[in-house]
This record gives C-alpha cells, sequence and structure tokens, in this order.
C-alpha cells in the first residue's frame, strides 16, 4: 500500500511539472539549450540522496558536465527543447530527469525508483 501511495504521488509530481515546463511558448529548438544552467531539486516524495546535481553543462545537445552531485549521467535534449536524463550514483541509485527547456529556464520532475522517491527542478541559464 504504501508503495502504490508513493508511486502515485510520483506520477501527481511528473505530471504537475511537466505541465509547468510547458506553459512557455518559447521553444528552446535543437541545439539552443547549449550552455552552462544552474539547476534547483526539490524533492516531495520520499527522502532521498544527493542525485540531482547543481549545474548541467549542455554540448551537442547532450549533457557534458555535471556539478554538485557525485554521479555519471547520461542525457540529451531533443528539438523541441525537452530533456530526458539518468544520473546514477557509484552504489547505484538513479534518478530519472525529464522536463523542458524554454528560453532562457526549464523546469521538470525527477524521480528515483531505487530510492522510492522524487521532486521537481528548474533551472535557469547562467
Amino acid at each position: 500500500m504504501n508503495r502504490v501511495v508513493l508511486i502515485t504521488g510520483l506520477i501527481l509530481i511528473v505530471a504537475d511539472a511537466w505541465a509547468a515546463a510547458s506553459k512557455s511558448t518559447e521553444p528552446v529548438g535543437l541545439g539552443n539549450a547549449n550552455g552552462s544552467w544552474s539547476v534547483q531539486a526539490t524533492t516531495s516524495v520520499g527522502s532521498c540522496s544527493n542525485l540531482i546535481p547543481d549545474s548541467l553543462v549542455i554540448v551537442d545537445n547532450k549533457i557534458s558536465e555535471t556539478t554538485g552531485a557525485n554521479v555519471s549521467v547520461w542525457g540529451y535534449i531533443d528539438e523541441t527543447g525537452a530533456i530526458t536524463a539518468r544520473f546514477t550514483s557509484s552504489d547505484g541509485h538513479v534518478a530519472r530527469f525529464h522536463g523542458r527547456f524554454r528560453g532562457s529556464n526549464g523546469a521538470g520532475a525527477w524521480s528515483s525508483s531505487t530510492d522510492l522517491c522524487g521532486g521537481s527542478w528548474r533551472a535557469v541559464r547562467q
């Protein structure tokens, strides 16, 4: 039962964050997300270790660097500004990161099935 409530909460967080990120009318477009982004993540379900980085560097629409969290990263931004990423700690904890970049801002949701937690994130171009 507890797992069902947690999963339902994560789904609601993702839907809410995706809706917030989609409100802007200025898509980033292919290549326009390149550069440095400051990221602020909040946890609203569960309790997680630090899996979301403080900043991202995007080169050729792929995440090339992160700071703040000791994680390996995989991620890309598509032509609409949508980001899909995964952050993995050395001890196997995983966070998935989704959302959208628009203009000089980004927003979305993140979740961790390994830690049963999640929340939202916002980014600002540096």
